[in-house]
């Protein structure tokens, strides 16, 4: 799974404005998220599938069966590492005033 952190640039950078600037940035913090859960919820598929041919097939893949899931385990958890950073990043921007 990669992510590209290169697609939140400053608005001074780009030359939006403040309300642009803070639309756009969302919709592109919007799309990485959207992106990330899809290729995590691609990686669990992938792991479930090597699975499910490890238990019925007669060749055993013990080790690109660990590794999937293995893979599957670790982007979870990143996933579920960077909802938690941006939902405290939400709340904080909730608490600021103005």
């Amino acid at each position: 799974m990669s992510v590209n952190l290169s697609v939140i640039q400053p608005a001074a950078i780009r030359g939006d404005s403040p309300a642009q600037s803070s639309q756009s940035l969302v919709d592109r913090v919007s799309d990485t998220f959207g992106r990330m859960f899809d290729d995590v919820n691609n990686l669990q598929h992938v792991a479930d599938q090597k699975v499910e041919e490890f238990a019925t097939s007669p060749e055993k893949d013990v080790h690109g069966t660990m590794i999937a899931l293995q893979e599957a385990d670790m982007s979870l958890r990143l996933f579920l590492q960077v909802r938690a950073k941006l939902t405290a990043a939400y709340q904080e921007l909730m608490r600021m005033q103005i």
